[in-house]
């Protein structure tokens, strides 16, 4: 089992959420209307994915909306959980490091140029220059620790960050540092590994200090290995059978780059803090939340630690998080200071897509169901020259002035879309060349086809329209 820490959001919702609508409303809903939808939307993930339990916090400005569990922390004990259960994050801890390493920015005790070789010596660059601020953007080129099959042997054991970066020490770099976008929890290891030397102390004793303690995030802390407190979820998993308990892996494998624990209302509590300049300062809170660039001048679609973009006209800031036995996913809206906040017991779904619906009822439009995302029981025939029609790269005019590169492609039977800087998703052919994204049937895709060739696409969410030429 290789799939300890999922990516951040960068597929689903998180990829093409950033296209924005030219006409933003803001959230009204009142609190009692918006909780019996959200504890509806809350049980029907928990019936559909079979996760163990969800708690959830939703809170705008001082009203909180939603703020809840339900499910089963423990269910050998049975075991309800509630909002203030903690829960093992996953990659939100990357938002963790990514501030650590803005603290000491502002100190003037790292710079975001420097190379990773001035704080890790013994970690070898194979030749290359890698800077902290690759490392922030998964642009280093290192690979990917968690895809070592060496390294899902070893998960009952304690490993240091050094023992966990030397499974990919001797690998080579998957591409020039800077060059592109890749996903690496090495990177996030490393860069904890930095806030050690350059603060002269361990990891969490930082995390304690500079921003636990002082924000007062109570409940957060580097997470115990093993722990019998009943204030702490279990993990649990899919099994062949049903549910089952998630595979033990000591939590000194994620480290810097998973290793947290928090519950809901301290997470809401972290993301206003960083939002209000009590974190890091706003220069720096800015870079974390902006797309950075590429070498070439091209976006990504993610931060440092966070991933930038708009829902309906406003901004957003999100991530989610995969590790044995949880998943969560977190959006903040800064207009409104809308938090949103989902943790699960369970790796075999994440509440992405509860995330995502919680947001959409914040803003009076329609969630969508799991059943209208799932496949037609007779979809439209794709046919292979209609299918090959619409495969190309195409440049989407967003707002603003910018262009986002997508690109269509055939897997096997599949078609698939990949933006730049983000992993492929499925489209789902809905006919007369329009296509549903897999994991949201109310982003829809529809090409223009003159001469047996699609000249532009047209996407449609949320009340946008963008369209995209395609590319020569």
């Amino acid at each position: 089992m290789t799939r300890a820490f999922r990516s951040a959001g960068l597929t689903g919702l998180a990829m093409l959420a950033s296209f924005s609508s030219a006409n933003a409303q803001r959230s009204t809903i009142t609190r009692d209307a918006f909780r019996q939808r959200a504890d509806s939307l809350v049980y029907s993930y928990l019936a559909e994915s079979h996760a163990a339990s969800a708690s959830f916090a939703v809170i705008r400005g001082n009203d909180t909306l939603a703020f809840g569990a339900h499910g089963l922390a423990n269910m050998d004990a049975w075991r309800a959980p509630t909002a203030t259960t903690i829960y093992e994050i996953g990659s939100l801890t990357k938002q963790f490091t990514s501030a650590a390493i803005m603290k000491l920015v502002d100190q003037g005790r790292i710079k975001l140029d420097d190379d990773l070789s001035q704080y890790v010596p013994q970690f070898p660059l194979h030749g290359k220059k890698i800077s902290i601020r690759q490392l922030l953007t998964h642009t280093s080129g290192i690979h990917n620790y968690t895809s070592s099959p060496a390294w899902s042997k070893t998960w009952n054991d304690e490993l240091s960050p050094d023992a966990v970066v030397a499974f990919v020490a001797a690998d080579s770099l998957d591409f020039a540092p800077g060059t592109a976008y890749r996903y690496s929890n090495t990177g996030y290891v490393l860069l904890g590994m930095v806030v050690e030397k350059a603060a002269g102390q361990s990891y969490a004793k930082y995390l304690d200090a500079q921003f636990f303690k002082p924000i007062g995030l109570r409940q957060t802390s580097y997470c115990p290995s093993k722990t019998s407190d009943p204030i702490f979820a279990l993990g649990y998993s899919k099994g062949t059978a049903g549910t089952v308990r998630a595979q033990y892996m000591h939590l000194s494998h994620p480290f810097s780059a998973g290793a947290v624990c928090s519950t809901v209302g301290d997470f809401a509590k972290w993301q206003r803090a960083l939002d209000a300049g009590k974190v890091v300062s706003p220069a720096s809170y800015a870079l974390m939340s902006t797309a950075d660039t590429l070498n070439s001048g091209r976006k990504i679609n993610y931060g440092f630690g966070l991933v930038p973009g708009v829902f309906n006209g406003h901004k957003t800031v999100s991530h989610t998080g995969g590790i044995p036995g949880f998943t969560t996913a977190a959006t903040y809206l800064p207009e409104d200071s809308l938090s949103i906040v989902v943790f699960t017991n369970y790796d075999g779904e994440s509440p992405q897509a509860l995330t995502a619906n919680l947001m959409r009822v914040a803003y009076g439009v329609a969630p969508v169901s799991r059943a209208a995302a799932a496949t037609p029981a007779a979809p439209p025939s794709l046919s292979t020259a209609d299918r090959d029609a619409v495969v190309g790269s195409y440049a989407l005019e967003l707002p603003g002035g910018q262009t986002l590169p997508i690109k269509f492609f055939a897997d096997g039977a599949r078609l698939m879309a990949q933006a730049q800087g983000q992993e492929a998703s499925e489209m789902r052919y809905l006919g007369n060349f329009t296509f549903g994204a897999a994991f949201d049937p109310a982003v829809r895709f529809t090409f223009t086809v003159v001469a047996g060739k699609a000249s532009k696409v047209t996407l449609l969410q949320g009340g946008a329209k963008i369209d995209g030429a395609r590319a020569p």
